[in-house]
């Protein structure tokens, strides 16, 4: 009886449970400090004061963004609430226009007076038909969809997902499923554009020139064959500097692209070039507003880093050319 006892009187003393271990006090200071840095770069009155002057000039910024999948969360998806409020974020604060109208406008000089916002998706998710258009619908905001034609109507995955996340063996299914011919027919009757995003997602800064050739060529005809000849833009899988080639701009441009994207970041303005169209990415989920809203007003670490290393990379070959 007394044995019964004591582990009943056990089992009734409270045990001490370990607290919850959020993020480290550096972490936190980390985060408020990268708050605050948003929050003082939005609101001293450079931003104001810059577009002012920009938009006196005729030279106001237009930024192009890409998305690649909406629904959860994770490096590459976005929540579709997020999305929706980074829509009416844009709608509120720029002129939103097509890819199309951006390049138009490039390509007759204009002087553009308001600051414009472009939407893109890159891969060719099926997320983007069944969550992403109807937001966009919704918030009346058009959009670019490159699209890598050999994933369409298959159960292939894009290596970004498949790195070391299978063990040497194949999914029965894609986690993340791929557009269908139906899907882009239907998106295009919708009012949205589809574009090239090459055939295999391949990286055409590293392709050899008959690889750039057909990946452009191809993919090109698989839309016009399944959706209708028409102007089409090209995005570049990757999209760094080092993704993409002379060569493979060229080859883009006797492809009979009207226009190019690129994915490293920054503005683009009166004399930016067609076949280097820059472009931000604002579709990582954890990416919060803040962030966001102060990348597309201009403070973008990952452009300015990249700026800073081709600059230092300059630096590395002239003085070993001039050993």
């Amino acid at each position: 009886m007394q044995e019964r006892a004591d582990r009943l009187q056990e089992a009734s003393t409270p045990r001490a449970v370990a607290p919850h271990c959020g993020p480290s006090l550096p972490a936190r200071l980390g985060s408020l400090a990268k708050k605050a840095i948003f929050v003082i770069y939005l609101y001293c009155g450079y931003v104001q004061l810059r577009d002012a002057l920009l938009s006196l000039a005729g030279r106001s910024r237009m930024v192009v963004l890409y998305y690649h999948r909406i629904g959860g969360r994770d490096v590459l998806t976005k929540p579709a609430g997020e999305f929706r409020r980074d829509l009416e974020y844009f709608k509120e604060n720029y002129e939103c226009i097509s890819f199309f109208e951006l390049c138009e406008r490039l390509r007759a000089g204009a002087r553009p007076r308001r600051r414009a916002v472009v939407v893109t998706f890159d891969d060719g998710y099926r997320d983007n038909f069944t969550a992403a258009v109807p937001v966009l619908k919704e918030a009346g905001v058009t959009a670019t969809f490159f699209v890598a034609t050999g994933f369409i109507e298959t159960s292939r995955e894009f290596p970004h997902d498949a790195r070391g996340d299978r063990g040497g063996s194949e999914r029965e299914e894609p986690r993340f499923p791929k557009l269908t011919w139906d899907d882009l027919r239907a998106m295009e009757a919708g009012g949205f554009e589809i574009g090239s995003h090459t055939v295999n997602h391949a990286n055409l800064g590293k392709a050899d020139a008959e690889a750039v050739e057909a990946e452009v060529k191809e993919s090109l005809s698989d839309l016009n064959r399944h959706l209708g000849a028409r102007a089409r833009c090209f995005s570049f899988p990757w999209g760094k500097p080092s993704d993409i080639s002379d060569c493979a701009i060229e080859a883009v441009k006797r492809a009979g692209y009207y226009a190019a994207a690129s994915a490293y970041g920054g503005p683009n303005g009166r004399g930016s070039d067609l076949f280097n169209i820059r472009r931000m990415d604002v579709g990582n989920g954890f990416l919060d507003g803040l962030a966001l809203r102060a990348r597309v007003a201009g403070l973008d670490p990952d452009y300015y880093r990249l700026r800073l290393r081709g600059r230092a990379s300059k630096r590395r070959d002239a003085l070993s050319a001039n050993v």
